[in-house]
């Protein structure tokens, strides 16, 4: 790698995290997503504490070149055919990208696949981990040629530099740096925090904007000096009935207790999934990557088939099991007159300091016109999960106090309409999703039988790359402190539902339904 220039290392880097998301596990849904994501845009790599052990570019590369070792057993196919496959199997728009990878490190792959090295030498030797004691696979019986040769790293040919000038897909990593940055919707053309594109944070994420050249036509709106002949708050309900010359909307709607839905939440509010499939050999085929631009462009999140704001299926490739049913589809069943009435302010790898600081500031709701509404807070896991391996990186008491009070005050001073609710929902019981996964086989070991989660919590561990260290730790110790601390900070949240008063809604407090789900 040394012999590279700094553009091509820049473009390393950012292959190996679109890959560390592209591939990385399905119970990573309280992960830091967002972090690594504008890290990627940004061409940085992954954080300081991690980047000396390998980090993200090294469970990436893992990942990937495991993938690649399976299919040439599942298709029993040579290694050169496998990666010349893959890159077909991408959107043509990540196609030349795919194929400059190759050109830099396909010849080193296949040599060293095809001699029998793990995927854990192989990316050694392509600089992506630096740590030989970190290892997901267990070294060779006997020696191999890297083995002998190593540190020299002679047996097999360097990394070459690309052959791109530039990077292909630069338009796509700045776009996801707004993204992922700013938590609204980039088509939005009045400025009203709604859009009437699905796509880029837009109706997947809050009801679609009926009328995106006005600003005061958006869905939850309760008052308007529009006539009755525009559906100011795009719930589809205008007009006026011929037989009592009263508007449709007024007769419908008028005396009924109408609630807006929303979520201030993570990565579990915004439904996190990464599709089992793209990292499981004896499913993947042509039409496996067909939608990952799209699901890349939602951060791997599907709001629209969440527990909170879900309204349907989606069709696309490697989509989240159904059927969709969310508190915006009860309440919308209820009374048709709240259609549209949601927003779902979920983050990846939001915490409680985050909310309080940036990310509340992008829902929208107007004291004035807009009805009351039902909202969840909904921060399960990160206040005590990151990659630090340590517990002097968690929310403490004190900090969790003063960050759910200053969003609590935000809205309750001027952004929600009188007589709405809030619902605060307490951290999860980390411990228990452990126990309920740390036995079962992850999916990239699916086809032998030979990779538990507990063994790539491990390896993420050694590598400095876990999402959450305190949770996803083998250790126990470990995982009861960090239980222990989340008990605490959940104290925290019960005393504030009990003690606080606020003008404009009541508050709320109910245990995490984790264990619930996890007994069904």
């Amino acid at each position: 790698v040394s012999t590279q220039s700094t553009g091509a290392a820049m473009h390393r880097t950012l292959l190996s995290l679109f890959l560390l998301f592209l591939f990385t596990v399905p119970s990573l849904t309280k992960n830091t997503f967002g972090s690594y994501v504008a890290n990627l845009a940004l061409g940085h790599g992954p954080q300081d504490q991690s980047q000396a052990a390998g980090g993200a570019d090294c469970v990436g590369c893992v990942l990937v070149i495991s993938i690649v070792e399976q299919m040439t057993y599942v298709h029993e196919k040579p290694v050169a055919e496998i990666l010349d496959m893959l890159c077909k199997y991408l959107p043509s728009l990540l196609t030349v990208w795919c194929e400059d990878l190759i050109n830099q490190y396909g010849l080193t792959i296949i040599n060293m696949l095809e001699n029998g090295e793990t995927p854990d030498l192989v990316c050694l030797q392509i600089d992506f981990c630096v740590d030989r004691s970190c290892h997901l696979f267990p070294p060779p019986s006997s020696p191999t040629p890297f083995m002998k040769a190593y540190p020299s790293k002679d047996a097999y040919p360097i990394p070459q530099p690309s052959r791109l000038g530039t990077d292909p897909l630069q338009w796509l990593w700045d776009l996801l740096s707004q993204l992922v940055n700013s938590h609204l919707p980039i088509i939005d053309i009045d400025g009203d925090k709604f859009s009437s594109s699905d796509s880029f944070r837009g109706a997947r994420w809050r009801g679609k904007d009926c009328n995106d050249f006005a600003k005061d036509v958006y869905p939850g709106r309760a008052q308007s000096n529009y006539n009755a002949y525009v559906d100011h708050n795009c719930n589809g309900i205008y007009g006026v009935n011929p037989a009592t010359l009263k508007s449709y909307e007024s007769e419908l709607c008028d005396g009924i207790p109408s609630y807006g839905v929303a979520v201030l939440g993570d990565s579990a509010s915004a439904h996190f999934h990464i599709p089992p499939s793209y990292m499981m050999a004896q499913l993947i085929n042509e039409t496996t990557y067909e939608n990952i631009v799209d699901i890349l462009l939602d951060e791997f999140d599907w709001p629209h088939m969440s527990s909170s704001t879900g309204f349907e299926e989606s069709d696309w490739q490697g989509r989240p099991p159904g059927p969709v049913n969310s508190f915006y589809l009860l309440m919308r069943d209820r009374n048709r007159c709240v259609h549209r009435d949601y927003q779902n302010i979920a983050v990846n790898g939001a915490r409680s300091g985050s909310m309080a600081d940036d990310i509340v500031y992008t829902f929208s709701r107007n004291k004035t016109t807009d009805r009351p509404i039902w909202l969840t807070y909904a921060l399960i896991g990160n206040d005590v999960c990151n990659g630090h391996p340590d517990f002097d990186h968690f929310t403490t008491p004190e900090q969790m106090f003063d960050n759910v009070m200053k969003t609590l005050n935000y809205l309750d001073n001027g952004v929600l309409p009188a007589k709405s609710h809030v619902f605060i929902m307490g951290l999860a019981d980390g411990t228990k999703l452990y126990d309920f996964l740390h036995n079962r086989i992850h999916p990239l070991g699916a086809l032998r039988k030979d990779i538990t989660y507990a063994q790539f919590y491990d390896f993420m561990n050694c590598v400095q790359a876990s999402p959450c260290w305190g949770w996803m730790n083998t250790n126990e110790t470990v995982r009861n402190i960090t239980q222990q601390h989340a008990n605490g900070l959940n104290v925290v949240l019960q005393n504030i539902t009990l003690n606080q008063k606020f003008s404009n809604f009541d508050l709320h407090y109910f245990a995490s339904p984790i264990n619930a789900v996890i007994n069904m």
